[in-house]
Parts: structure tokens; sequence; C-alpha cells
């Protein structure tokens, strides 16, 4: 449990908000309708409730982005109603109201959510007088410090959005050639021999590619012509290749290219023109650069480490073989 709400972190932040709605609110709902407010009572009650199945909803679908939209909603509708009815002393629940909008939907998008609510409430308090604010300038200091509020909190959610995108592109991409790495290379084979295989057509193949004598370019143009070597390798490989068709880093000077929804002659043409095309495009201090290639397409009902290790042999046989060239692997028996 704590290993998934370590990785997600809209999880995280919708089951806290339902946590602390839960404690803190709960008891509230109790004490208004001990005291008569019955409408107060049963907004609190409905928001704890539905906060909760939100949560639950979220844990067992995944859906944490419908399920915090939902409870942003919810809190929508119910700060309007207990503001309405409490009048001003209701107004200082809008505070952390404003805060758990942040934490449940995008930066953007709760704005605007705020500024429903905003508005509602001040076209509430033009319709009928002194239901929310005793005079103006009790209005005049809500709206000064509710908008202060959520400006500030706009700013804090926008930049941990970017610092997470940017955290979450540095977790799944290779430092160094911008390509995907082996974290994400394991998850989308794990996906694509999973739940991936019954939503394609045709078949999806695997190309393990490996650069011939990429040692001896280090050795004899150092390291950083290597490196540099790599990086246009991926960018030609991405050239060369459709959007859908990821290319990883699998290791040293071996990547992985997963091209969707393809035959195995489809497979073997794209390989060959991506060796072609390195052979005719790469260069290197030392000289043109070959590639070979190892192809396997994945086997019925078979586990993604045989699938890679197929490809592996396959890439075995045609460095032995001479390097530069593809080589088909051998279909999957079970």
């Amino acid at each position: 449990m704590f290993a998934r709400l370590q990785q997600d972190f809209h999880l995280a932040m919708l089951s806290l908000v339902g946590l602390i709605v839960f404690l803190c609110v709960t008891p509230y709902a109790v004490y208004r309708y001990w005291e008569g407010s019955y409408l107060v009572a049963y907004v609190d009650a409905t928001l704890v409730v539905a906060t909760s199945l939100a949560v639950l909803y979220a844990w067992l679908t995944g859906n944490t982005k419908g399920a915090g939209l939902f409870v942003a909603s919810i809190f929508c509708v119910g700060v309007v109603l207990v503001v309405s009815s409490l009048g001003p002393v209701g107004l200082f629940w809008t505070y952390p109201f404003i805060i758990f909008v942040f934490f449940l939907v995008p930066p953007f998008r709760a704005l605007l959510l705020l500024v429903l609510v905003l508005v509602t409430l001040l076209a509430w308090s033009a319709w009928l007088p002194g239901t929310i604010f005793d005079d103006r300038v009790q209005l005049t200091s809500f709206v000064v410090t509710a908008t202060v509020t959520s400006f500030f909190s706009y700013v804090f959610a926008y930049r941990m959005l970017v610092q997470r995108r940017e955290l979450e592109s540095m977790a799944a991409r290779d430092a160094l050639t911008g390509a995907a790495n082996r974290r994400e290379l394991d998850l989308a084979l794990e996906f694509a021999a999973g739940a991936g295989r019954r939503s394609r057509d045709k078949d999806i193949a695997l190309l393990l590619l490996d650069l011939d004598f990429f040692k001896k370019i280090n050795d004899e143009a150092g390291h950083q012509a290597g490196d540099q070597v790599l990086v246009n390798l991926v960018q030609l490989l991405q050239k060369h290749t459709r959007l859908s068709d990821q290319v990883y880093r699998f290791g040293g000077e071996e990547f992985v290219i997963l091209l969707d929804d393809v035959e195995a002659d489809e497979a073997l043409a794209v390989a060959e023109k991506l060796r072609q095309r390195i052979a005719a495009e790469l260069q290197s201090q030392t000289g043109a650069v070959s590639a070979s290639i190892g192809v396997a397409l994945l086997g019925p009902q078979e586990a993604w480490q045989s699938w890679l290790a197929r490809a592996d042999a396959a890439l075995y046989r045609a460095k032995s073989g001479g390097r530069n060239q593809v080589v088909m692997a051998q279909a999957h028996t079970q």
C-alpha cells in the first residue's frame, strides 16, 4: 500500500485529502446536526461520504483524475451551501477548501473552479444581501484574501506540477541519449506481453540493435566521441521510425525498438531499413558505423523475458555471422 502511494502522487494527495476531510469534517457534521443546523450537517456528511467513496474508487480503479475532479466538484457545491447557510462564519471554510482543490485537480482547472465558486458567492450575496457578508468591508476583505490565497496556491501547485513532470521524465529517460531507459523498457515489455497483447490486431516486434565495434570508437577517439555516436544513433532511429515506435536504451551501445501492429515481413523490412540508414548516415571520428539487429515477434502466451531472450539470441547470430546484418529470431515454442 505504501509503495503504491509513493509511486502515485495523485492517489497519495487524494488519500490525504480524504483522510483530512474524514477526521476534520465528521465532528462538525455531528455537531451541526446536534444543534439543529440540518442543512449544514447533511452537506458535511455528504462531503465525507462522497470523498471516502471517491478515494475507494481511485484505489480500486486507478482513475485518480476522475475521482479528484468529482471530489473537487462536490467541494464546490458544498462550500457554497455551507457559506450561504452559516453566513460570515462559514467563510472560514473556504480557505482550506482552496488548498484542497489545488491538491485534487490540475492548477488551471482548480483556478476555474475557484473563480466559479467566488462568482457564485458574490452573486448570492447581491441577490440576498446580508446572508453572507455583514457589510461591504467584509465582502472586500474576503474577495482580496481569497484571491491572494488562490493566486499563491496556483503558483505553488503549478510549480509542483512542472517539477513532478521533470522528475518523471528524468526517471523514464536515458540521460545521455534521451531514449527511454531500461526501467521503461521492462514496463513496456511486460505490458505488451500482458494487457497490450489483447489490444493489437497484428503482432508486435522487438528489434534489439547493437553497434558493431563500438569499443574501437571509445578506445581510439575517446568516450566523448562514443557518446556523440549514441546520441546521433537515437536521433536517426527516431527519424526513421513511426511516432508509435518507441526507442529504448537497453544498455551500453544496445538499443531496443518496439514496433506496434506489424507482420514478420514488415518488421524485417523496418530492421533492414534501419540497418542501411545507420551504415549510410552514422559516422564517428574513426569512420562509418554499422549495426547488427536481432528481430523477434511476440509469441502466443509468451513471457516478455523469453521474448527478449530470443531477440538477444538472434542478435548474437547476427554478430557471430559477420555483423552489419539483420537476423530473425526462431519462433517461440511453448
